[in-house]
């Protein structure tokens, strides 16, 4: 089998938490949490799950244990359902507006499905949907998770798509996924029958963590050979529709994709990069520190009236050991600066 070539920076990371005896380091390309060589040692023998650091050569490992590779000896595997929860773009396209205000976007399509929904009945509100218009497109991702491959439907897109008898009433839209939001991959579609689109299963408005009764558009990762992503981007093709008379789903009133969430059937909890927010009720800073950093407080002068070293994990700063007014609070990993201005 083929080990994987590393990057310079994880293998630095790596080498050091040998050196200091320690069984785990955090990739910094990834988030996951890793066993080092060292851990391994410990055991004495190969466990069979083709471990990144393996000192044995895998000598226990039968096949290509996929799945494990993908989460690097992760500390943590469990495959849970969840929301996508966080929106990074949306760029509408042409018509259709519905649901695209700040009043109820974005958190139109991170709460659904709609559960009144049903193969006959769309639902169309604005607080339920948000529509992407005709050629237009959303980038969605989860801010805390990965989406990984494992048997069966990987995460499932909902549009408010319907069936009029026999007829079904569809807006399809592409689906792309991305690692890094960077780099994409697109499931592949048929543009007669629309097999591979998103926008053409009806919901059903029952249990949307089960892609099995609860409708909508299966997507499997096996079926563009990628093992885990984080981002989401669905983009309106409609008008090969429309622009179709003769096209087995053409209808004059189509509008465009009108997304209602998507639900991540298979993931991983994951953390990506530290977490700096303040709660003004009780004045605190919450730190969420991903690698082991130092957080300083700045006053408007630029000089340092607080500073401390954090190892890995949730911190809380009480706000009221620095003096009033502005202040620049940054958490620095050596790898990512984050920074949070903060009134007091």
């Amino acid at each position: 089998m083929k080990r994987e070539l590393l990057h310079p920076d994880v293998q630095r990371l790596h080498d050091e938490a040998c050196a200091q005896k320690r069984e785990t380091y955090i990739d910094p390309l990834t988030g996951y949490t890793v066993l080092t060589r060292y851990a391994h040692e410990q055991r004495g023998t190969c466990c069979g799950n083709a471990c990144r650091h393996c000192p044995y050569d895998w000598k226990n490992v039968r096949g290509l244990f996929a799945l494990v590779l993908v989460m690097l000896c992760s500390m943590s595997l469990s495959a849970q359902p969840q929301r996508c929860d966080t929106v990074v773009a949306l760029k509408p396209g042409a018509g259709q507006r519905v649901g695209q205000g700040p009043v109820f976007f974005p958190m139109n399509v991170l709460t659904g499905p709609e559960p009144r929904a049903s193969r006959t009945t769309p639902i169309a509100e604005p607080r339920e949907v948000c529509s992407l218009g005709l050629g237009g497109s959303i980038l969605l991702g989860l801010r805390r998770a990965v989406i990984v491959d494992l048997p069966g439907p990987d995460f499932t897109v909902f549009e408010n798509a319907f069936m009029f008898g026999a007829r079904t009433f569809a807006e399809p839209a592409r689906v792309e996924v991305s690692r890094d939001g960077i780099a994409w991959h697109a499931f592949p579609f048929d543009s007669l029958t629309l097999r591979g689109c998103a926008g053409v299963t009806p919901t059903t408005g029952l249990n949307a963590f089960d892609p099995e009764v609860s409708g909508g558009d299966a997507f499997d990762l096996a079926t563009i050979g990628i093992d885990s992503v984080r981002w989401i981007r669905i983009t309106d093709v409609t008008r090969i529709v429309l622009d179709n008379r003769s096209h087995p789903f053409y209808d004059p009133t189509l509008s465009g994709f009108d997304l209602d969430a998507i639900i991540a059937v298979h993931t991983v909890p994951m953390a990506f990069e530290q977490r700096i927010e303040h709660n003004a009720l009780d004045n605190t800073l919450t730190l969420d520190v991903v690698h082991q950093a130092t957080i300083s407080i700045y006053d408007m002068r630029g000089a340092v009236i607080h500073q401390e070293v954090l190892a890995p994990g949730i911190h809380y700063v009480d706000m009221h050991i620095v003096p009033r007014g502005a202040v620049l609070a940054v958490i620095d990993d050596g790898y990512h600066r984050r920074f949070l201005k903060v009134k007091r």
